[in-house]
């Protein structure tokens, strides 16, 4: 039986490519279920690919705050006195230096233990540290020694002081004063040093 032209062309094209037709229509009816689930899986990993970079733009924001708070802390950290420094010893070398320079007569100076005990500790970051200072002169040596305390590099806090004149008033030299003044200044601790 010999086979007409328009038979032999459906034989060889439209018959393979209806069989194709259908094979790709069960493929994809079979495979869509696989596509659908590497879809939803793409779309989860691009999700915690879009956290991770959050996170890490957070964290890369919270490291520059970290190093700004460092920082401000390191510089506040300046204005404290180290130990060395607020030992009695050492603070009334200060105390006297200042007395010199202002020109008055430091004539006591004692670590308040009524008001701070030695130096204190506790659960803050700070030991407090105060003392309770005699001082003798004129008004403006008076007043040139506290201004001393109060701008000198580290922080030294005058919680409160009295004046009261030496002896009698009189217009032929300058009146001298007794300054009683009581002062605080605080030492940073490392966090878990005692």
């Amino acid at each position: 039986m010999k086979l007409t032209e328009k038979q032999l062309l459906i034989l060889t094209i439209v018959i393979p490519a209806v069989v194709a037709i259908g094979l790709a229509g069960v493929g994809f009816f079979v495979f869509s279920k696989d596509i659908a689930k590497l879809n939803k899986d793409i779309a989860e990993v691009n999700l915690r690919i879009k956290d991770e970079k959050d996170r890490l733009t957070k964290m890369v924001e919270l490291e520059e705050k970290l190093k700004k708070l460092r920082l401000e802390r390191d510089a506040l950290q300046a204005l404290l006195p180290t130990k060395e420094e607020a030992s009695y010893e050492n603070f009334i070398d200060t105390l006297t230096r200042f007395s010199r320079e202002a020109g008055v007569k430091l004539s006591s100076a004692t670590a308040d233990e009524g008001r701070s005990g030695p130096p204190t500790t506790g659960s803050t970051s700070f030991d407090k540290m105060a003392y309770s200072l005699k001082i003798q002169g004129n008004f403006f040596q008076i007043i040139n020694f506290v201004y001393l305390l109060e701008t000198y590099q580290r922080f030294i806090k005058v919680d409160n002081f009295s004046v009261r004149p030496v002896g009698a008033v009189t217009a032929d030299k300058p009146t001298q004063y007794n300054l009683d003044v009581k002062i605080t200044s605080y030492v940073y601790k490392e966090p878990g040093k005692k």
